[in-house]
C-alpha cells in the first residue's frame, strides 16, 4: 500500500488539539511520526487518537512506538504572566468606580467598572473592572457573580464566583486572593485569578 506523508499529516491535524504533523516516510512505510499539539490531552490519548483517524481514515495500522508528541504548555505559562500592576477607586457622587491596570510583559490592559458603593458592590466593581481588562483577550464572556470575604487559618481571603460562557456553555469558576495590601486590590486579584483558570 502507498503512503501519502502529506495525506496522513492531514488527517492528523485535523484532531483535536493537534497544532502540526510531520510523517516521515521511505521505500518501507513509515518511519516517524511527529506531532505538536497543546496540553489538554495526555500523550498517551494523542498516540492513540492518531492511530485511530489513521486507521478510520486510510485502513492503515501504525505501530505506536513511531509517534513522538510534544506539548505546548504556552496558554498557561502567558496566562500566569498576567499580574495586577495598580487599582484606583474613585466617589462619583452615590457610586464608586474603579480602574484596574493589568500587565503582561511590557503590555498593559486597563478595564474600569462603576456602581453603588455598598460594601458588597464595592468589591463587585473591582472584580468587574479587573476582567474588563483582560477581556480584549478573549472570545469568550465572563461576569462576576458573587465576591465573599472568608477568613481561613487565621487569614481574610477574597473568593470570586466567575462565570465563563463559551459556545454558548457556562461554566463556573472559583478565584480567591489573600487580602494583603486592601480588600478592593484582592478582590480585582481574585477575579483575575478566576479568569487564569478559566
Amino acid at each position: 500500500m502507498s503512503i501519502d506523508p502529506k495525506k496522513l499529516e492531514s488527517i492528523i491535524t485535523q484532531i483535536s488539539g493537534i497544532i502540526a504533523a510531520r510523517v516521515v516516510s521511505d521505500t518501507d512505510g513509515l518511519k516517524e511520526i511527529h506531532v505538536v499539539a497543546d496540553s489538554a490531552k495526555n500523550p498517551k490519548q494523542i498516540v492513540r487518537d492518531v492511530e485511530t483517524a489513521i486507521l478510520a481514515s486510510t485502513g492503515l495500522r501504525i505501530d505506536r512506538k513511531i509517534v513522538s508528541v510534544a506539548q505546548l504548555n504556552q496558554e498557561y505559562q502567558q496566562v500566569d504572566d498576567y499580574k495586577l500592576e495598580s487599582i484606583k477607586a474613585e466617589e462619583i457622587g452615590k457610586n464608586l468606580k474603579v480602574t484596574v491596570t493589568v500587565k503582561h510583559d511590557d503590555e498593559i490592559y486597563e478595564g474600569s467598572s462603576e456602581g453603588p458603593k455598598t460594601s458588597l458592590q464595592k468589591l463587585r466593581i473591582a472584580a468587574s473592572a479587573a476582567l474588563k481588562a483582560v477581556d480584549e483577550l478573549s472570545s469568550n464572556v465572563f461576569s462576576v457573580d458573587d465576591v465573599r470575604i472568608i477568613n481561613l487559618a487565621g487569614k481574610d481571603f477574597v473568593i470570586c464566583h466567575v462565570t465563563k460562557l463559551a459556545n454558548d456553555r457556562e461554566k463556573s469558576i472559583i478565584g480567591s486572593a489573600e487580602i494583603e495590601r486592601d480588600v478592593l486590590f484582592a478582590a480585582a486579584n481574585a477575579a483575575l485569578d478566576a479568569w487564569k483558570r478559566a
